[in-house]
């Protein structure tokens, strides 16, 4: 009897960081190239900043609004900033990875935008509320 406590004593301890690395919150730097997406975005445990040519989202607080990370293809995480500074144009955040250092990153101008992002009409739109900035970016770390 003592022996299986021991033994699931253990188990747990062993288990503990295994559970704590797969829920860790998604990080990284990422680098944009062209003219409106020179710039960086950088995802940090509590804070979000994205500084593009034309939009400076400040670090700021974020939620995950989707998490698909654990997809073979496609993996994707969504956020939406939740105090952006007064420069920034996107508050809404996408980053997709492409392959292995190259990922796209979208910054949509409301939820509206984001939530609606695959309707046949909205996207190439040409009103400027549904203006999407889609920025090929290069992982850092």
């Amino acid at each position: 009897m003592q022996m299986t406590r021991t033994f699931a004593l253990i188990a747990l301890v062993l288990a503990g960081p295994c559970t704590a690395l797969a829920d860790a919150p998604f990080t990284g730097k990422f680098s944009g190239t062209g003219r409106a997406c020179s710039g960086g975005l950088y995802v940090r445990t509590k804070t979000i900043e994205w500084n593009s040519s034309f939009s400076i989202c400040k670090p700021t607080r974020y939620e995950v609004l989707d998490n698909e990370l654990d997809k073979k293809e496609g993996e994707r995480i969504a956020f939406r900033l939740q105090s952006p500074s007064r420069q920034c144009l996107y508050p809404v955040i996408e980053v997709q990875r492409l392959s292995t250092y190259s990922w796209g990153v979208q910054g949509y101008q409301s939820m509206e935008s984001y939530r609606n992002r695959a309707l046949p009409g909205w996207a190439n739109s040409p009103l400027e509320a549904r203006l999407i900035l889609s920025c090929p970016m290069t992982r850092l770390d």
